[in-house]
């Protein structure tokens, strides 16, 4: 059985300054903590900075499986709509086996409800995650004055 999570929120809320005058910064620790729940260390410091340095109307989706359980994986859509003023970000998460559901939910409600910027909408239930990773789907098509194609890469961890 897999259970799904998809959620939609500001980039900034995937990363923690842990000093305020420095600008280091590591993971958001409730998302490192969903993270190791499922087994799956995503490179979160390379998808913050490249979505800053990517430009407006670009960014793929990025699939990062469990080499050890391949129904397992966290999914980020990188794309950065020309009208986003909040640094949207939509990522989320596939999880099997029954024993970890219920922990990861209650981490995934956590980070959501704790997010202090902008959050739009969280989803979680099954089949959540299904269009978001149809391989069919891909490449997608973004309109705004050019058109862009959106890939999904997919990365083993």
């Amino acid at each position: 059985m897999h259970y799904e999570f998809w959620i939609m929120i500001s980039i900034s809320e995937l990363v923690h300054y842990p000093d305020e005058w420095k600008d280091e910064y590591i993971p958001h620790p409730n998302f490192k903590a969903i993270m190791d729940a499922i087994g799956i260390r995503a490179p979160i410091e390379d998808i913050y900075e490249r979505y800053y340095n990517q430009p407006v109307h670009t960014g793929h989706v990025l699939v990062f499986s469990n080499k050890h359980e391949p129904g397992t994986c966290i999914v980020f859509d990188t794309y950065r709509d020309a009208m986003d003023q909040s640094d949207m970000i939509r990522f989320g998460w596939r999880i099997s086996g029954k024993e970890a559901i219920e922990s990861v939910k209650q981490l995934s409600r956590h980070l959501y409800d704790e997010c202090e910027d902008a959050t739009v909408f969280y989803k979680e239930g099954q089949c959540v995650l299904y269009e978001v990773l149809k391989e069919e789907r891909y490449p997608r098509k973004i309109y705004y004055k050019k058109v862009f194609k959106q890939q999904i890469k997919r990365y083993i961890v």
